[in-house]
């Protein structure tokens, strides 16, 4: 492979950090506004193209990637754009995931629906599903 110069270096640093910006933007800024800052970040980056010093070239640069982190500080996240999220409990009805809960009741002796002594019985019975009808080695005793 080819060694990238540090032009080539920076120059990719910066459109990876225009690419995450325009991204965060287009979720948070409202709509009349973003045109306004994406054209804003676009003239500054193109105003800086043939800067020479390479501190002034990292100071803008660090000054482009601390607007992208303040902006994904501030967005809410929408579940929108690249990184799709979807938050919820969901279990499978008919064949079809749905969004919900599970229909047991949650049968557990602190509920007080089942007693220690079918506790250990169905504690038993998973074990010995888990290794296969087989005798589970031993477990140290439960109180």
């Amino acid at each position: 492979a080819v060694p990238m110069s540090s032009a080539a270096r920076h120059r990719s640093a910066v459109l990876k950090a225009y690419r995450d910006f325009v991204d965060v933007a287009r979720r948070s800024v409202p709509v009349g506004e973003r045109e306004g800052k994406l054209e804003e970040v676009r003239v500054a980056i193109r105003a800086n193209f043939g800067l020479a010093s390479e501190s002034e070239q990292q100071t803008l640069l660090r000054t482009l990637v601390a607007k992208v982190a303040f902006l994904r500080i501030v967005t809410p996240k929408t579940g929108r754009g690249r990184h799709k999220r979807e938050s919820g409990v969901f279990v499978v009805r008919d064949g079809a995931v749905v969004e919900g809960f599970g229909e047991t009741g949650g049968t557990r002796v602190a509920d007080g629906t089942i007693s220690m002594q079918e506790a250990h019985e169905y504690h038993n019975r998973l074990m010995k599903r888990q290794y296969y009808g087989k005798k589970p080695p031993p477990q140290p005793p439960m109180l």
